[in-house]
């Protein structure tokens, strides 16, 4: 029967310790990177939609369009768009609309950390066309 050597060493119990380590660490890994893509993916999906948002205000009262107002107008684009309309700069008969809208973070820690909701702000000059 062979003996172990002190240059050899004890592993005895080695994998019952880092296997579980090493699960743990991947687990909070991806969930890192799934939440980081989620606030991603709606900081991207904010500002399209204030772009949207800040158009649809601009142009509210041209000539043939049925909005009631550029802030109604600018709402209603927020809330059909999944998002929420945080503050509208849109002076009926004014040619210049700046908003802000939020959309919620679909993530699954950072919503309860606090980071529920992106922001993106936008502004639209409407040009007479030449």
């Amino acid at each position: 029967m062979r003996r172990p050597t002190a240059a050899s060493g004890r592993q005895d119990g080695f994998a019952t310790v880092v296997l579980p380590m090493l699960l743990w660490l991947g687990t909070l890994a991806a969930i890192a990177i799934i939440d980081l893509g989620a606030y991603l993916t709606a900081a991207a999906r904010a500002q399209a939609l204030a772009d949207a948002v800040a158009l649809a205000a601009v142009s509210a009262e041209i000539d043939g369009a049925q909005a009631v107002s550029p802030i109604r107008e600018a709402d209603r684009t927020a809330v059909a768009g999944g998002g929420q309309l945080e503050g509208c700069v849109c002076d009926p008969g004014a040619t210049r609309a700046a908003v802000r809208v939020s959309v919620p973070v679909p993530g699954l820690v950072l919503p309860s950390l606090g980071a529920a909701r992106v922001s993106a702000d936008a502004a639209a000059t409407l040009v007479s066309p030449p």
